[in-house]
């Protein structure tokens, strides 16, 4: 399968599935459950990724030298040429096959390119920290396997911790001038638009983990 393909069925998949299993379970089709449970589960996917930014960074530092000889001043042609590269599905889980997704974002911030960097530990920082709570609140949401009081908290603080994460990322990428000499197109949907989920639907996340704290219950996902 080429990347994209794979890309978009893990995504459709992962959230089909926990969305098919409220259904099932509570025979309703829940707007907050949809939305939240789309973001954790691709949250997850990119905590996976995280991770193989911490296991590859040699082969991700040597691949983004070569990439920024050969795609200087056309970026964004490294990015469809990595998209509409083939995977063989035996390989879709080795962190090799996902190594260029990070020297291809290098080349819009090199931060990712570099293991002293902000960017690059609060990535990895995300993988390992927040994989665990993001799967416990999208499969807590339908099954109730601990109190929604613990639950919400445990939503709240991995949702803050996002919100929180990409504020400062942005603040990094700004303040430290990783903007200039790019394309103002470039900035807005590969910087800016790749990231603005972690932002807008981390604070969807803490609202409904703040009404399960104060109703101490699962009602929000179930109206």
């Amino acid at each position: 399968m080429r990347v994209y393909q794979l890309v978009v069925l893990a995504v459709v998949l992962g959230t089909a599935i926990p969305v098919g299993l409220h259904y099932q379970a509570h025979h309703v089709w829940n707007v907050h459950q949809i939305g939240v449970g789309f973001f954790l589960w691709l949250n997850s996917i990119i905590c996976f990724w995280e991770i193989c930014l911490l296991l590859k960074i040699d082969r991700i530092e040597k691949e983004y030298a070569q990439f920024k000889l050969d795609y200087e001043g056309r970026e964004l042609d490294r990015v469809r040429d990595y998209f509409f590269s083939k995977v063989p599905l035996s390989k879709a889980l080795s962190p090799n096959s996902w190594s260029q997704i990070w020297s291809s974002y290098a080349l819009f911030d090199s931060s990712y390119a570099n293991r002293r960097s902000y960017g690059f530990f609060i990535d990895i920082g995300n993988g390992f920290s927040a994989i665990i709570p993001s799967l416990l609140f999208l499969y807590g949401m339908t099954f109730h396997f601990m109190p929604a009081r613990i639950l919400g908290f445990i939503g709240l603080l991995s949702c803050y911790q996002m919100w929180y994460g990409t504020l400062i990322y942005y603040v990094s990428y700004l303040r430290n001038k990783r903007s200039e000499g790019k394309l103002t197109l470039v900035n807005g949907v590969v910087v800016a638009l790749l990231n603005s989920p972690w932002f807008t639907f981390s604070i969807w996340g803490m609202r409904a983990a703040i009404q399960m704290i104060i109703d101490q219950s699962y009602a929000i996902f179930l109206r």
